[in-house]
């Protein structure tokens, strides 16, 4: 070390100490961080203290930073505000809708009233919503405070405020309307004749009625009505009236105008829609008409679906009646009853049930589907009509026996032994000998043997010829005309029992369709919809459940026949026959 530099250090050795240690402490963060925050609270503190500086600095980042932690963690701060955001949001909830019930009850008490539709007509005709109407209409409002204010110089010359009202400076709002009514004139009027004469603010309407010398300000609650203006009108000229020169030479002298507020305080209303007098009321018969046929109308078609109503709940009591009959729903569309269920082919038809109810007013859609019943009266129908009833035997069903009393020939009770299972509901078969008194003497000549099965092949034969030769006509390619469509599902609800009881006797049954066309079309077209109408109504057949022959065929005339439009032409023709049942293979 050289002497200078040890002069330097005796000389300057405890500043140099004090400068390393401040070089030290600016240098390294965390020595510099707490040295300030050993101050901060304390800086803080006398900043708050001397003005809103610090508030101006801190509103922007603090902002930020509230709304990053509010996006990143809400339920946290959420939990925080709860007791603060509950009441406040409960109070406005409540607040809202207690205006809301109000418009709702008068809206209902005035719906279905002559006042109500009135009212409805004007809004229509005003173009204006209903709800906002009835609220114009029923609303009460309240002229809370009124300022007179004078036109030369702006002083206040008398205020008035209903006693629910708060105002802390009534001499600053005069002022402050003066200023704006300035600002009006010299920004929107080059003339300088522009004037304020309305505002909204919020729950507030602010109305001013500008006179010669003075301008009454009222500050009104609700929704005022267009007459108010005028009323406070009339209340500004009587005030000119009164006190006209002493306004127009106010100075700030209250005993110049004496008793000014008295006049002001007739602003002051609370009014509520009256109804008119009863006595001045005139009746408006287009109302009373619209009325009358709304109620006719609505008593009409009441009593014309209860009458239906009854007419279904009679059809499907008729049919839960009915054995053989299972009825899963019952319904009416226009002018057709579509019943839904199964039907035993010895039940009656489902439109038969309904004439004898008197239903004959409309279509029924019969969707019923085969099966055999086990009410002991079709049983006992079935097995008569399988075996017959010779003369002086009774048949009778027992549970599931087939009870046969009399004296019986041996080939008809053979028949009965070996052909009672075929039967659905008969599990076994019971012989009785009649009393002896009534068993014929010994003496008396044999009647002769009756064959019941030819007899009812008879009567099947009856049938097929009466069912035989069926047409049935279309209103174009393989649709059905709407008369034939309607008899069609009876028909084939016909076809298939008379295809069991043939089955009964061992025979099948044969259906031909042949199909039928005009000259709609031309040839090439008629050789394809001729088949495919016979084709229809043999699918029809099968999906009804028809186990028989079904053969189709159609006639379609040749390129040299005369042949012309007609729709009687559009038909199928449906030929049946019988034969016996084919030997199983």
């Amino acid at each position: 070390m050289s002497d200078i530099d040890r002069l330097k250090e005796l000389l300057f050795g405890a500043e140099k100490q004090v400068l390393d240690s401040i070089t030290e402490r600016v240098e390294k963060r965390e020595l510099r961080s707490a040295d300030v925050a050993d101050v901060l609270a304390e800086s803080i503190h006398t900043s708050h203290q001397q003005g809103g500086d610090l508030r101006e600095a801190l509103r922007k980042p603090v902002g930020e930073c509230l709304r990053e932690e509010f996006h990143h963690d809400p339920q946290t701060y959420g939990d925080a505000l709860y007791p603060v955001m509950g009441p406040a949001i409960r109070k406005s909830i409540m607040q809202a809708l207690r205006s809301f019930s109000q418009q709702i009850n008068a809206a209902v008490e005035n719906s279905l009233t002559p006042k109500g539709l009135s009212w409805r007509w004007q809004a229509w005709r005003a173009g204006v919503p209903f709800g906002d109407f009835i609220v114009q209409k029923t609303l009460l409002y309240r002229v809370e405070q009124a300022y007179l204010i004078s036109r030369e110089n702006g002083l206040l010359v008398g205020h008035v405020q209903h006693e629910t009202a708060k105002i802390k400076d009534s001499d600053a709002v005069s002022a402050m309307f003066t200023a704006i009514q300035d600002f009006i004139k010299e920004s929107f009027t080059p003339d300088r004749t522009g004037r304020l004469e309305s505002a909204d603010m919020g729950d507030f309407t602010l109305w001013a009625v500008h006179g010669p010398h003075a301008l009454l300000v009222c500050v009104i609650r609700g929704v005022p009505p267009r007459s108010l203006r005028g009323r406070l009108a009339g209340i500004l000229e009587r005030i000119h009236f009164r006190y006209g020169d002493a306004i127009r030479d106010y100075s700030g002298d209250p005993s110049t105008v004496p008793n000014v507020e008295t006049e002001l305080a007739a602003c002051l209303q609370l009014q509520e829609h009256q109804d008119e007098d009863t006595s001045a009321r005139k009746v408006n018969w287009p109302i009373m008409v619209l009325l009358l046929l709304l109620l006719g109308a609505a008593v009409f078609f009441a009593a014309k679906n209860w009458s239906r109503v009854q007419e279904l709940d009679r059809l499907r009591t008729a049919l839960d009646e009915t054995p053989g009959i299972y009825v899963t729903g019952v319904e009416s569309k226009r002018d057709t009853i579509t019943v839904k269920g199964m039907r035993d082919p010895l039940a009656p038809r489902i439109a038969e049930v309904a004439d004898a109810q008197g239903i004959t007013d409309k279509g029924i859609d019969a969707q019923m589907a085969s099966f055999y019943s086990l009410d002991p009266r079709l049983v006992l129908q079935r097995a008569e009509s399988r075996f017959g009833t010779p003369e002086g035997v009774d048949l009778a069903i027992d549970g599931t026996r087939l009870v046969v009393t009399g004296a019986a020939p041996l080939d008809w009770r053979a028949d009965v032994e070996g052909g009672h299972r075929t039967i659905p509901g008969i599990d076994a078969v019971e012989f009785r000998t009649p009393p002896p008194e009534t068993v014929k003497p010994e003496s008396a000549p044999p009647e002769p043997a009756v064959d019941p099965r030819a007899a009812l092949l008879r009567e099947l034969d009856e049938r097929i010829e009466s069912m035989s030769q069926r047409v049935f006509y279309f209103s174009g390619g393989t649709t059905l005309r709407d008369d034939s469509s309607a008899v069609m599902p009876g028909y084939l609800d016909d076809l298939l029992a008379l295809e069991m009881d043939l089955a009964d006797l061992g025979q099948q049954l044969g259906v031909t369709i042949t199909g039928f066309v005009d000259a709609v079309g031309g040839n090439e077209i008629n050789s394809v919809v001729a088949p495919q109408r016979a084709e229809r109504i043999a699918g029809m057949l099968r999906e009804r459940g028809l186990q028989g022959n079904v053969q189709t065929q159609s006639r379609v005339p040749a390129d040299g026949d005369d042949l012309t439009v007609d729709p009687s032409l559009r038909r199928v023709l449906i030929e049946l026959q019988r034969g016996a049942l084919p030997a199983p293979q």
